[in-house]
């Protein structure tokens, strides 16, 4: 073959190699294209309360769920957005999805709102003025005529009681109803309507107030609540009888307050029109349907009617992106069995129970969001199976928590963690009453938070707390800065709370700054105090052997709740001898003792280190290289009154010869970046 010839055949091949690569190519993208990962999702467009409903768009959530089904019907794995448009969307009741719902994990189901965060999805209904009637305007305090106004309320808040009970264990409790104004959630008009008044001669469940107003005895829907006898419980009763005592008022709860009254306990009255005499109070007349309120920031005032938001039932592959989320009844989102639900960069809050609450799903939890005066919970995380130690893998990640319990004030913390592998990480949890993580349950991680400001007016409490079940093992909790967390001389709280023979912890990496008792060991063993910085924080470390004292009933009566959970769980099965070796013959191993608690490599800076008491022992414990800073700069004492850097106290360990773990002192201050950005 000639040359030219051969040159033409060979560039002819070539042609045809290189069409036959572009038809490849065209193909594999026709292909990627059509596949659900690729393909464009199919938007519904939800228009917002008072809004011109555009082509294509639907007037709701639910119709846009509606939308969605008949999609899926006909395409299973078509990628779908709902996308709400900016402003107000009402719902009167829970928008519920089931197993039928959500998406695929290649196409999840997307709720979503614009990237400024300018859609909210509320469960209120804003309240008609109306004249206050003259018999009732009679009856207000002075200050308050002329500035309350009155407004009708649907029938559907018109219960007999305001709330449930706020007791200890009891069920969730969210109110009949909340009322909002300008500036958040109201409450209903209080005595004294600043601080606490003194329970007096106390007895069964009744007591004595002095100084409580005359007409407090005709209030059909009266209410008490205060820390009746411990300062770690808050608990709110009706009242159902009163009686003038002199110039004295009695007062009959409808229970025992538990375990009965401390004398001078700070309680006060709720719900009582001579209490409306301040911005932000209401009162209800439940017989005529009357709401008496005094609002901040205008006249508008809306009512708190649908239960929840959003309720997943079983759904799986679900997002929530982008959203204000609030003015629940109760929770904003449950979510129940199913798997992969993710809230994402939204707002929760305010609400009169909880943000979210997960519930044996599985692979889902809340990033970069914001969780603002909840009633109860921030975050709920309860999943896995415990008995198989089948971890969950719900997570609370990026996220900024404050003002929650804001209704029930002890016992609900900032995220409640239960079952079996949850995550706590990179949280800014602050400015809150009550504390910041309840831990239940076996091998969750509470990594990177800062913890700040908590627990003020509480005692006996922890900013992370866990307690009451030998078998909560294999928890870390490392890389976190907890600072300013202190009580005042009538008060004594604790950084990590280790209660009543809580054991199996490792508590590593942390820096405390300013933090009374940080790490508080409670009569449990084998546990791990290792590689912290404690700044102004004392004592350091603090062990107990109270089963050995005072609560040695806990350990000797089967019945106790100690011994319980004990009993309740398979210690002697295959995974929990593997995970647990010490388990299973612990009741044989002198269970009272606190012992084999390694504190070792913690450096104790302007501090007292340790503190052994009631029958602690350090003997018992295994301790080793803890010890302060070799060359302290001059102004550490500055630092350690002021700073909230933890980049200034990085190098202090530095020649101590400490094992210290890398402690993430830049990224520590999630204050600085936790949260959803348009909440920040």
């Amino acid at each position: 073959m000639r040359a030219a010839d051969r040159e033409t055949s060979s560039g002819e091949r070539a042609r045809e190699d290189a069409s036959r690569r572009t038809w490849l190519f065209v193909a594999a993208a026709a292909v990627l294209a059509s596949s659900p990962a690729h393909a464009a999702p199919t938007e519904i467009p939800v228009a917002a309360e008072g809004t011109h409903l555009s082509p294509g768009a639907v007037a709701g959530l639910r119709d846009a769920l509606a939308e969605a089904r008949r999609i899926r019907a006909r395409d299973p794995h078509a990628p779908i957005v709902i996308a709400l448009g900016s402003g107000t969307h009402r719902l009167a009741e829970a928008v519920r999805l089931g197993a039928k719902d959500g998406g695929s994990a290649e196409a999840p189901l997307v709720i979503r709102g614009p990237a400024d965060g300018s859609a909210r999805l509320v469960g209120s209904q804003r309240l008609v003025p109306v004249p206050v009637p003259p018999a009732l305007a009679a009856r207000l305090p002075a200050a308050a005529r002329g500035q309350v106004r009155a407004y009708r309320l649907p029938s559907s808040v018109r219960s007999a009681r305001i709330q449930a009970p706020i007791v200890l264990n009891g069920p969730p409790a969210p109110p009949a109803f909340e009322v909002y104004d300008g500036e958040g959630p109201m409450h209903p008009a209080r005595w004294p309507s600043e601080g606490f008044a003194k329970a007096e001669a106390g007895e069964g469940p009744s007591f004595t107030l002095a100084g409580a107003p005359a007409s407090a005895r005709d209030e059909p829907d009266l209410w008490a609540e205060g820390t009746w006898r411990w300062g770690w419980l808050f608990e709110a009763m009706p009242v159902v009888r009163t009686a003038a005592r002199g110039p004295d008022t009695r007062l009959t709860l409808d229970r025992p307050p538990f375990d009965g009254f401390r004398a001078g306990a700070p309680v006060r009255l709720v719900h009582l029109l001579a209490g409306l005499d301040r911005p932000g109070a209401w009162w209800r007349d439940a017989r005529s349907g009357t709401l008496l309120a005094w609002p901040r920031g205008g006249n508008e005032v809306e009512v708190s009617v649908a239960d929840t938001l959003l309720a997943a039932d079983g759904a799986s592959h679900l997002r929530i992106e982008r959203l204000r989320l609030a003015m629940a009844r109760g929770d904003l989102v449950s979510v129940r069995g199913g798997r992969d639900v993710v809230i994402a960069e939204s707002v929760l809050g305010p609400s009169g129970g909880r943000g979210a609450v997960f519930d044996g799903a599985r692979d889902s939890g809340v990033i970069r969001s914001d969780i603002a005066g909840t009633g109860a919970e921030g975050v709920v995380l309860a999943g896995g199976d415990r008995r198989t130690l089948t971890p969950g893998g719900l997570f609370l990640r990026d996220s900024r928590l404050t003002g929650y319990a804001r209704r029930e004030r002890t016992q609900h913390p900032a995220v409640a963690l239960a079952g079996v592998g949850g995550e706590v990480a990179g949280n800014y949890i602050h400015d809150t009453p009550a504390y910041a993580v309840h831990l239940r349950g076996n091998d969750h991680k509470v990594t990177g938070n800062e913890v700040a400001r908590l627990l003020q007016g509480a005692t006996d409490a922890g900013a992370i707390y866990s307690g009451r079940d030998w078998t909560a093992r294999g928890t870390l909790i490392a890389g976190n800065f907890l600072h300013d967390i202190r009580a005042d001389a009538d008060h004594e709280i604790k950084g990590v709370y280790l209660d009543d023979m809580a054991s199996g912890f490792t508590v590593s990496g942390n820096l405390f700054l300013r933090v009374d008792q940080p790490v508080f060991l409670g009569g449990g063993r084998d546990n791990r105090v290792e590689g912290n910085v404690f700044v102004a924080s004392s004592p350091a470390i603090h062990v107990d052997s109270r089963g050995q004292t005072w609560a040695r009933d806990a350990i000797e009566d089967p019945e106790s709740e100690l011994r319980g959970a004990y009993a309740s769980m398979p210690v002697e099965s295959a995974p929990w001898r593997a995970r647990y070796p010490r388990l299973p013959g612990l009741l044989y191993d002198r269970p009272a003792v606190a012992t084999r608690n390694v504190l070792s490599d913690n450096l104790v800076v302007l501090a007292e280190p340790f503190r052994f008491t009631d029958g602690g022992s350090e003997a018992e414990q295994t301790l080793a290289r803890n010890r302060g800073p070799v060359n302290p700069s001059k102004t550490l004492p500055e630092l350690a009154r002021n700073s909230d850097r933890p980049e200034d106290f990085a190098a202090l360990a530095e020649g101590a010869g400490l094992r210290l773990p890398t402690i993430p002192s830049d990224r520590m201050r999630r204050s600085l970046r936790a949260g959803a950005p348009f909440g920040r």
